[in-house]
């Protein structure tokens, strides 16, 4: 199993292609030759880049605004994307933020928007436009994950439970679909250089954050992209992440989460 080839009358859809992974994603899938969909919050932005896309590389791009958080307008969504006559042979889930502090400080209406966002928005969209493809016996499907979601997490923990929540529908989408023909990968990177630590107010902890757990949205892309055309189950970029994401998960947890704390704090 692996992506499709690019055919007229097939696109690939990619949320939170605003910014950061998203954005790169939508590039190197429309370098490709795929025609692209972009989905995000962000309307100015997505029309900046489906301008690129077209004058770079010809393909066609649609562009649908929408805030993933709100179930009505994710009914909206699909709506107008049935209107586009486009059959999707790849499904990127991307849009997702961070929130990262004590988590009896966080805001509330915050908690219930990054849950909205980050698990709601994804299994919706999941069992929505999956199906169709299962149908077809073609297509691909790219959780944007995290490293995060590995294990536990103090100080970053409602972001870490989300992410351990999108890994574990990946992995098991990934068993469940290969009998439809279809690849299902979880991406799961440590730290992006993104907007994604100053809008989780974790800019302090991305500072002293070592390098060998660091990568650019655009390597990060390109990992995701060559482990979903190999059909792998999860790819974690970076040695040191892999690294880090095998400690967080077989220490022991009266080690791991005070280590995790101070190093979240």
């Amino acid at each position: 199993m692996s992506i499709p080839r690019p055919e007229a009358g097939r696109a690939a859809l990619i949320t939170g292609a605003s910014s950061g992974i998203g954005d790169e994603l939508a590039r190197q899938l429309a370098a490709r030759g795929h025609d692209v969909i972009l989905v995000a919050r962000r309307a100015d932005r997505l029309e900046a880049l489906a301008e690129q896309l077209r004058q770079q590389h010809g393909r066609r791009v649609e562009v649908l605004p929408c805030d993933l958080a709100d179930a009505a307008a994710r009914a909206d969504l699909l709506t107008d994307l049935d209107k586009l006559d486009l059959e999707l042979d790849v499904l990127v889930l991307c849009a997702g933020f961070g929130l990262g502090g004590p988590f009896i400080t966080e805001d509330p209406d915050r908690l219930t928007c990054l849950v909205r966002t980050n698990v709601e928005a994804v299994v919706a969209l999941s069992r929505a436009l999956i199906p169709p493809m299962a149908e077809r016996r073609r297509g691909a499907v790219l959780f944007v994950s995290s490293m995060a979601g590995n294990q536990p997490m103090p100080h970053f923990g409602a972001y870490a439970a989300t992410k351990a929540a999108v890994t574990s529908l990946a992995e098991a989408l990934h068993c469940e679909l290969k009998q439809h023909h279809i690849s299902v990968t979880a991406l799961c990177p440590g730290g992006v250089t993104t907007e994604f630590s100053m809008v989780g107010g974790m800019e302090h902890v991305e500072k002293r954050t070592p390098s060998a757990v660091m990568i650019g949205p655009r390597a990060c892309a390109m990992a995701g992209l060559r482990a979903l055309d190999s059909g792998k189950r999860v790819e974690i970029p970076r040695l040191g992440v892999k690294a880090l994401a095998w400690f967080g998960a077989h220490a022991p947890r009266a080690l791991w989460l005070p280590l995790c704390r101070k190093m979240m704090t």
